[in-house]
């Protein structure tokens, strides 16, 4: 009898012993997923900070570019255009000033895009839509390959914020597309539906992977970058190898 209860005793003592090696695991896990949880929110913080700031960086200077730079080549233009109206010059100085008129044009049209992709001004009214078609526009008149934009669903807005991150994001990933994959052709489908906005980015160039290999040594820090950012308004980016060339899926939740 004296036996079996020890037994019983022990066994108890043994569960006891588990239990409180058990409870003291499930804190130590909870604080460990509390830290990072606390560590994951300061990080969005610090990369939000980050992106406000550059922003107001690239603000400043597309404001800069347009009170000196662009007036400077508008003020140019029109003081050749009046020197074409003098009665002594000759046809050939007439048709050396039409050209230096038409690169001074082409130049300027290039300065004003840069302003604009530095500081696009149409989210407030009409939205990352517009500014993406217009992005994709720009790109047609300056580069030599072909871009396609393509949207479906509903529209929505969101705040500027989600609006410029999400540009931002589309912006970097068709950039780095034209400069490392070698791709001749750019297709950006955006998705609406009633609980997600999706993006696609497709090209057909050589691929991530041996993009990496060419031109950009980083380009795997850059996706880790572009995630990040998306992680500050909540969306994901993830990317896909197709049979030729990369797929980029940009997700936001809304």
């Amino acid at each position: 009898m004296e036996y079996n209860i020890f037994v019983i005793l022990s066994m108890v003592a043994f569960l006891a012993v588990l239990g409180a090696m058990y409870l003291s695991q499930s804190a130590r896990r909870q604080l460990r997923e509390e830290g990072l949880a606390k560590e994951n929110e300061e990080i969005k913080h610090v990369l939000k900070a980050q992106q406000q700031m550059l922003e107001e960086e690239r603000a400043r200077i597309a404001h800069d570019l347009h009170d000196d730079l662009a007036q400077l080549l508008a003020g140019t233009r029109l003081a050749l255009g009046n020197l074409r109206l003098e009665p002594t010059l000759s046809g050939r100085n007439k048709s050396l000033l039409l050209r230096i008129d038409h690169d001074l044009n082409d130049l300027l049209n290039r300065v004003q895009n840069i302003i604009w992709n530095l500081a696009p001004e149409t989210f407030q009214e009409k939205g990352l839509s517009h500014a993406i078609w217009k992005m994709c526009d720009q790109l047609r008149e300056l580069r030599s390959f072909h871009i396609e934009f393509l949207e479906m669903g509903e529209v929505r807005r969101f705040s500027s914020e989600v609006e410029l991150v999400l540009f931002r994001i589309i912006q970097e990933i068709t950039s780095n597309a034209m400069k490392h994959s070698l791709a001749w052709n750019i297709y950006i489908k955006m998705f609406w539906t009633d609980k997600q906005l999706k993006v696609e980015i497709k090209d057909d160039g050589v691929g991530r992977e041996k993009a990496a290999t060419i031109g950009k040594k980083d380009s795997g820090r850059g996706l880790i970058g572009i995630q990040k950012r998306a992680e500050i308004i909540g969306a994901s980016v993830i990317t896909e190898e197709i049979p030729k060339g990369t797929l980029f899926i940009v997700s936001y939740r809304y």
